[in-house]
């Protein structure tokens, strides 16, 4: 038999704007991350070999991690 707890999160309302604000730059960062991707990939990614797409992903990372904390409060 598993036993689990349920808790539901209740923030004051400092923390639900941070939340909100973290959910957001999230959800910024993976559509900007996935729309350099794409763009990337239609246009020379598909054709390199797969070193270099391992250093592209890892620079691709680093860019949206810097654009992710330029834009946090």
């Amino acid at each position: 038999m598993i036993l689990a707890h349920r808790v539901a999160p209740e923030p004051n309302d400092a923390r639900a704007r941070y939340l909100a604000c973290a959910a957001g730059m999230a959800r910024f960062a993976y559509k900007w991350a996935l729309a350099e991707w794409k763009r990337q990939y239609e246009s020379q990614a598909n054709q390199a070999p797969p070193q270099s797409r391992r250093k592209w992903r890892r620079k691709l990372r680093r860019v949206a991690l810097t654009l992710q904390a330029r834009a946090a409060p």
